[in-house]
């Protein structure tokens, strides 16, 4: 037998089986098993991919040898060597994750260089006299974005320098999400057939943009703060106080690190502070107050998914088949209605048809048949001069919302859209939840605070926190930014749902 034939034995379970021992010697020798057990229980695969069967004597010590092997051998292939450094299920030892790590940093010298790859920059600046709030510049791949400073002596208060981080820097949107996360919709075809872990936050271009931009606009606002003889903390610290008096909510404790202090020091303060925040803000939503002595008594572990929203039905979502075509028929990018007659090329349909009359007469026969079948699913409507209509405009858009966001912000809508999200919701197609943050934005926290979701997560909360987190100063110092970052995305959170309270009544 070929050794590639192994590849079609390990689909067949009673082969697997009467041939125990036989597969196991043959895999602990075969060079590309480490692959097979990659590809099987750590890539994150189509649901229709082929599934391996494994002989039951192959055991943990076994698949950690094999892992080893391949680890060491002279040409890895750097896709899988990333799936074992971000291996969750195989249950490998730190060392080997150690040395998976090592492995691909070599590897990534040995073929990413200047000459082969694409640089992306992203650089911001602070202009003293410039009079709008901000101004680009880009050249090729390169972006930089310039604030103005007189935009920034304008601001007359506290409140008003962390919502720049709102307004201007666009942490987060009009609906109150953080725009920071990683959308599936800003990742283009070829990142989403990249090879990758099905343990992992994906972070696509995008995103690495994104957070690049976002620590920069930090710091512009640090720099900004120091020249004014004043720290962020200090504004952090009275925008908190600030943010309380006028929700009204008595007793809330919260004491930011002193700017003195190093970055590791800072960091270990900030993080449990920052936790408390939450529980306390929890304890109110749930019981119209703070209780400090409850709340000393409860140790229980801090969940973002847990803490609620101060008003009921913040978010919809949906998983339903309905919402599921729509977004696929409406607002994939499959180009189906362009044509050369087409002065301006739309991204998809929906598109296609606020934009201008699509007539039958217009369409070429497959163009016909791909929205005829969207007439009998009910989706498209014809009139009398064979102009395509949509049936439904606002759930259409609802889909596409859904599709780019994840998840809705209901109040933020006017009744018109409401009205068909609680139709929607009455037909079981849309579902609501009354909690602080969406999932997506659970999902980002996690990767940076801990490891509980995903296995690259920076898990900077759990370093700091039990001494294991790096000793040189320019990483703490970057490691700081980044819980500043999250500490200012939970306050416009907080202060998006409190005025949500507001506004519902």
């Amino acid at each position: 037998m070929h050794p590639e034939h192994i590849r079609y034995v390990l689909k067949f379970k009673p082969i697997v089986e009467h041939y125990n021992s036989e597969i196991r010697l043959f895999l602990l020798s075969y060079s590309e098993s480490a692959e097979l057990l990659l590809s099987q229980f750590e890539e994150k695969r189509l649901s229709d991919a082929d599934q391996y069967i494994f002989p039951k004597s192959l055991s943990d010590v076994d698949k950690h040898l094999i892992i080893t092997s391949y680890i060491d051998s002279l040409e890895p292939n750097l896709n899988y060597i990333e799936l074992v450094k971000n291996s969750k299920h195989l249950k490998l030892p730190p060392k080997i994750l150690l040395k998976a790590k090592q492995k691909a940093k070599a590897l990534q010298e040995k073929y990413f260089s200047e000459e082969n790859s694409t640089k992306i920059s992203v650089a911001a600046g602070l202009d003293l006299s410039q009079v709008e709030p901000v101004r680009f510049e880009r050249r090729g791949t390169d972006t930089n974005v310039i604030y103005g400073g007189i935009y920034l002596d304008a601001l007359a208060s506290d409140m008003e320098f962390i919502n720049v981080f709102h307004q201007l820097f666009a942490y987060t949107d009009t609906e109150g999400f953080i725009t920071l996360i990683n959308k599936d919709s800003e990742m283009d075809g070829l990142e989403k057939v990249f090879m990758c872990s099905k343990n992992e936050y994906n972070n696509g271009i995008a995103f690495s943009h994104k957070n690049l931009l976002s620590l920069a606009q930090l710091g512009i606002i640090s720099h900004y703060l120091s020249r004014k003889q004043r720290k962020i903390e200090e504004v952090i610290q009275r925008f908190i106080e600030q943010f309380a008096d006028n929700v009204k909510i008595t007793g809330l404790v919260f004491h930011m690190p002193q700017s003195e202090a190093s970055p590791s020091d800072k960091i270990r303060l900030l993080a449990p502070e920052m936790e408390y925040l939450l529980k306390q803000y929890k304890n109110y939503v749930t019981d119209g107050e703070i209780d400090h002595e409850l709340l000393q008594i409860d140790s229980t572990p801090l969940f973002y998914s847990e803490i609620p929203s101060l008003v009921d039905k913040k978010y919809v979502y949906s998983s339903h088949q309905t919402i599921l075509k729509l977004q696929q028929y409406f607002f994939a990018s499959h180009g189906i209605l362009e044509s050369r007659r087409r002065q301006k090329k739309h991204k998809n349909l929906f598109e296609v048809l606020i934009s201008e009359r699509v007539l039958q007469t217009d369409l070429e026969d497959y163009q016909l048949s791909y929205l005829n079948q969207l007439v009998q699913e009910g989706f498209l409507t014809v009139n009398e001069t064979g102009e395509y209509k949509m049936a439904n405009m606002v759930s259409i858009f609802i889909a596409g919302k859904l599709r780019e966001y994840g998840s809705m912000s209901y109040w933020h809508y006017p009744l018109s859209i409401r009205m068909q999200m609680d139709k929607l919701i009455a037909d079981g197609i849309l579902e609501t939840t009354s909690k602080l943050f969406t999932q997506q934005e659970v999902s980002y926290f996690n990767y940076y605070l801990n490891k509980k979701e995903f296995s690259n997560g920076l898990d900077l909360r759990n370093k700091y926190l039990h001494g294991s987190n790096s000793r040189t100063s320019e990483q703490q110092e970057m490691d700081y930014l980044y819980f500043l970052r999250t500490l200012v995305l939970v306050l416009l959170k907080l202060n998006d749902d409190a005025q949500l309270k507001v506004k519902v009544g």
